[in-house]
């Protein structure tokens, strides 16, 4: 687990990042929380859906970038396992295999926590991604006066809006629920060696009960710009077929999906 603690200016003069284009820290995750304002592009490359806790309750926005037995499908185009070896490291020339990230993935090894409305930025002490700040350091984080430098500057933007797309999530799931237009999603994969397996823990938008709203919900949907990320998490769902070509070079790909929803 990362632990993050308070960057300062003074303690921290010296550290530098280097730039991973693989995003590798995250070659183990599954699911990502999303944020309001990245549901229009992240749609157009992952299934965007809301996670549930142990008792079926909607908890977080959230995309999907791969199942247990691949890791994240989107930092390597290479699979050589169904499991993701415990010891895989990335080179530098590799690729995210998407035209899409995550905040929550681009903003690491950095994190936010907000004190009375104002943003303070974290960051990972143990993240093998910082360095030394010398001549061979390819993104210090402080010049020489101790101001932000362009690359922490731009890593604060991302938290900021992170951080604003966070709140903004956690009030467009609670529409969603008052609206009653969330159902269970059910995933079942069938595997090249003929094995299946059922992926649940999911839900989506229900497209019957939206069918069924009257004429003014609609229109304060729209007007909230809600609508256009509703339809967008229905179209989402077409990239779980990305998701499955990310596979055909696993020893045990991922030959056919079956989604299915079901009515609370």
């Amino acid at each position: 687990m990362p632990t993050y603690i308070t960057l300062d200016s003074k303690a921290h003069k010296k550290l530098a990042i280097r730039v991973d284009k693989n995003f590798g820290h995250a070659a183990k995750f599954n699911l990502v929380s999303l944020g309001f304002n990245e549901i229009a592009t992240i749609s157009g490359c992952m299934p965007v859906v809301v996670t549930t806790d142990d008792t079926n309750t909607p908890q977080k926005l959230a995309a999907v970038v791969g199942w247990p037995e691949f890791g994240n499908l989107f930092c390597s185009d290479t699979l050589e396992a169904d499991n993701l070896p415990a010891n895989k490291h990335y080179s530098d020339d590799e690729q995210w295999q998407g035209h899409a990230v995550p905040l929550s993935i681009q903003t690491y090894p950095f994190n936010y926590a907000i004190e009375k409305d104002k943003l303070t930025v974290l960051f990972d002490q143990d993240s093998s991604l910082f360095t030394a700040n010398d001549s061979a350091s390819p993104s210090p984080l402080f010049a020489s006066d101790g101001s932000p430098s362009a690359t922490l500057k731009q890593y604060r933007s991302m938290l900021a809006n992170l951080a604003s797309g966070s709140a903004q999530a956690t009030a467009y799931v609670k529409a969603l629920l008052e609206l009653e237009l969330l159902s269970p999603l059910s995933i079942t994969l069938h595997f090249k060696n003929g094995d299946t397996r059922e992926s649940n823990g999911l839900m989506t938008i229900n497209e019957e009960k939206l069918a069924q709203l009257d004429a003014n919900t609609i229109h304060k949907l729209h007007t909230q710009g809600l609508l256009v990320a509703i339809n967008a998490m229905m179209l989402s769902l077409r990239q779980y077929n990305r998701l499955v070509q990310l596979t055909r070079r696993a020893e045990n790909p991922i030959v056919k999906i079956g989604l299915k929803t079901a009515n609370l």
